[in-house]
C-alpha cells in the first residue's frame, strides 16, 4: 500500500513524464482529477492505484489553484469533509453533482442550480 501511495504522490509531481502522459492518455486521470478516473478495464497496477486513491482520499485535502482539477461537491478543499457530505440537503437536490470548482464558484457567487426551490432553512 505504501508503494502505491507513493505512486500516487509521484502521479501529482511529475508533470512532464512520459509515464503520465501514457496515465492521462490510457485512464484520462485529468478530468476533472485522479480520483474521478474509472478503473473499469484498467490494469492490475491501475486498479491497485485506484484502490488505494479511495483510502488516500479520506485524508486528502485539494490545493484549489484554478479549480478546474477540484470537484465542488465531492472533493475535500474546505472544511473537514466533502461538500456533499456537510450539506447533504442541498447536494441531493442539485443539479450539478459533478462540476469543478472552477465551473459552479467564481469567488464570490455560486452558479449551482436546483431541481426545486431551496428553502431557506437549508442554509446553515
Amino acid at each position: 500500500m505504501c508503494l502505491l501511495v507513493s505512486w500516487l504522490q509521484r502521479y501529482q509531481i511529475d508533470n512532464d513524464k512520459l509515464w503520465k502522459q501514457i496515465m492521462y492518455a490510457k485512464y484520462d486521470t485529468e478530468n476533472p482529477n485522479m480520483f474521478y478516473s474509472n478503473s473499469t478495464g484498467a490494469s492490475q497496477f491501475f486498479k491497485g492505484l485506484m484502490w488505494t486513491a479511495k483510502l488516500a482520499k479520506m485524508g486528502y485535502r485539494w490545493r484549489i489553484g484554478d479549480g478546474r482539477k477540484v470537484r465542488f461537491w465531492k472533493d475535500n478543499w474546505i472544511g473537514p469533509s466533502s461538500l456533499a457530505i456537510q450539506f447533504w440537503d442541498l447536494y441531493i437536490i442539485v443539479n450539478e453533482k459533478n462540476k469543478t470548482v472552477h465551473d459552479l464558484w467564481d469567488g464570490s457567487s455560486l452558479r449551482c442550480t436546483f431541481r426545486r426551490i431551496v428553502s431557506h432553512s437549508l442554509y446553515r
